[in-house]
């Protein structure tokens, strides 16, 4: 029997994840916030904080969803706005999508759950005691689908690159100065990892696997700021960051474990930021 999908959120990761599931052979239907014409499956568009118009999407869709990948971005960086798309969105999803029928729903969150700030190794097991209102919102979405009654996966993404995410690469370009003797740990994971990640752990599931309730999706190699910075110059072939030693870096990132999806049996595309970002910048 052909499974149905609904990737609800269907920006950059959403709808390359549709489309490669597409590409399996799934079924697969989209709810966005705002319109597109360049979605490569069927869209209906509505607001998931806002319960009746998600009814109304879900109005026209198919009753019989198997799985549900909620990609959402909050509208705005502002704690009302994390709220709304995460805690409020996964409730009013779950209230919405008949879970009976739901086999799996994969929850995008990020790395921003952990506390850590001075370098620490962290995977899924360890500590999260957020500070700041984004990391506690996505924690309170992942709590929430953990104490629903549907199979629930939160997958917690570190620094997304890719086909117009030019962030660091808009960095190197306008020059930038940085504090190298105090590193500032990065988290990397390219697009097309992020979409790879999402539909392979709809295959486990769909093929009887056991799946955990929790992966971080990085790539291989975190590493300090500087050395990204340092790549991503060389492969321009244009000056590099500069080091200035008076520049106060107010934190130090975490250094983020992939095992456990690895061990899932994941293959990384990308699974160096250095080969990722060739693939971006070199013809």
């Amino acid at each position: 029997m052909k499974k149905n999908i609904l990737i609800v959120g269907c920006g950059d990761v959403g709808s390359e994840t549709g489309r490669r599931l597409q590409l399996l052979g799934y079924d697969v239907y989209g709810i966005k916030r705002t319109f597109s014409d360049d979605i490569p499956f069927p869209c209906v568009y509505g607001d998931v904080s806002d319960i009746e118009s998600l009814r109304a999407c879900f109005r026209q869709l198919p009753g019989d969803i198997h799985y549900l990948v909620y990609t959402v971005a909050p509208e705005e960086r502002t704690e009302g706005a994390y709220h709304a798309a995460y805690p409020e969105g996964i409730k009013n999803s779950l209230a919405c999508i008949d879970t009976q029928i739901l086999q799996g729903f994969l929850l995008v969150t990020s790395t921003a759950v952990y506390h850590q700030q001075q370098g620490q190794w962290v995977d899924e097991s360890t500590e999260t005691l957020p500070t700041t209102f984004s990391g506690q919102k996505l924690l309170e979405a992942e709590k929430v689908l953990r104490d629903s009654s549907v199979k629930g996966v939160a997958v917690r993404l570190g620094g997304i690159y890719g086909p117009g995410r030019r962030r660091l690469l808009n960095k190197v370009i306008n020059g930038c100065e940085i504090n190298r003797e105090i590193p500032a740990y990065t988290n990397r994971i390219h697009r097309d990892d992020c979409a790879g990640i999402l539909s392979y752990l709809i295959q486990m599931i769909d093929s009887g696997r056991k799946v955990d309730n929790c992966y971080v999706g990085v790539d291989s190699y975190p590493v300090p700021e500087w050395d990204v910075l340092c790549c991503i110059a060389n492969l321009l072939n244009i000056k590099g960051p500069v080091y200035n030693g008076n520049l106060q870096v107010l934190r130090q990132n975490k250094r983020c474990r992939n095992d456990r999806i690895r061990s899932l049996g994941y293959e990384f595309t990308f699974e160096h930021y250095e080969d990722g970002y060739k693939q971006l910048i070199l013809p």
